[in-house]
């Protein structure tokens, strides 16, 4: 027997069947549709930060969250790593007292899984590995990319430059 509601005037049915048969429709199209927009477009998380030492920190932190969000926490390290030294590289070479902006995405693609970190700048110039003395402290990021990374590179972008790394879990 459906449920009833009376108030003053009014009898409100409510009917509890057809609300469950539509909650486990919207269930099932909710699924499809997230099949369908991760084949659609495969980016995880897209996110823009000012060009400040802070947003190191910030990247990381975003990055480690949506690795999480997705369930692919088996890269957060790896990920987390590259995008801090992606970001801290970015930052250093902008060069415009912080009133830029770096643009990080993090997608994903193929089964198993990969997962790609891009992080773009206004810089247009190229990304170099240094051969840092043995006691420096800066000069190793982009080593650090190439130990960790599957595959690293980057391109031309809009005046800038796009750096990516993409990080696959070994078999």
């Amino acid at each position: 027997m459906p449920a009833v509601c009376h108030m003053t005037g009014n009898v409100y049915r409510l009917r509890v069947p057809h609300v469950q048969a539509a909650t486990t429709q919207a269930r099932k199209g909710l699924e499809a549709m997230a099949r369908t927009a991760v084949e659609v477009d495969p980016r995880l998380i897209a996110f823009v930060l000012p060009s400040t030492p802070e947003s190191v920190r910030m990247a990381r932190f975003h990055v480690r969250a949506a690795l999480g969000f997705h369930g692919l926490d088996d890269y957060a390290e790896d990920a987390a790593t590259i995008t801090s030294e992606l970001v801290t590289n970015a930052v250093q070479h902008v060069r415009d007292e912080g009133t830029g902006t770096i643009g990080v995405t993090l997608a994903r693609a193929g089964n198993p899984p990969t997962v790609t970190i891009i992080v773009s700048d206004s810089s247009p110039d190229d990304p170099r590995r240094c051969d840092p003395s043995a006691c420096g402290e800066q000069g190793r990021g982009l080593r650090i990319v190439e130990a960790l990374s599957a595959h690293w590179g980057w391109h031309p972008q809009d005046g800038g430059k796009a750096v990516f790394a993409i990080l696959t879990l070994e078999a």
